[in-house]
C-alpha cells in the first residue's frame, strides 16, 4: 500500500514538473533569432569624414541588435 502510495506522489510530480516545462516553453519569432555582428565597421583613413561614416555605421549596428535583443525579451516574458 505504502508503495502504491509513492508511486502515485512520483506521478503526480512528474505530471506537473511536465506542465511547468510547457509552461516555461517559448518560440520567439525567427527575426529575433539573429546573433548580433561579431565585429564593427574599422576606419579606414582617420580623417573627419571617415570617423563620421564610422561611428554612424557603429550606430546602426547597435541599434539593430538593441532592437532584435529587446523584442526577443519581450517575446520571452509575454505571458500565454
Amino acid at each position: 500500500m505504502r508503495s502504491l502510495k509513492v508511486a502515485i506522489l512520483v506521478a503526480f510530480a512528474f505530471a506537473l514538473s511536465g506542465c511547468f516545462a510547457t509552461w516555461l516553453s517559448v518560440t520567439p519569432p525567427a527575426n529575433l533569432m539573429t546573433k548580433c555582428p561579431e565585429t564593427l565597421p574599422t576606419l579606414t583613413d582617420g580623417t573627419g569624414k571617415d570617423i563620421v561614416l564610422t561611428m554612424r555605421d557603429w550606430a546602426s549596428e547597435y541599434h539593430d541588435c538593441k532592437t532584435r535583443h529587446n523584442g526577443l525579451v519581450d517575446a520571452i516574458n509575454e505571458k500565454p
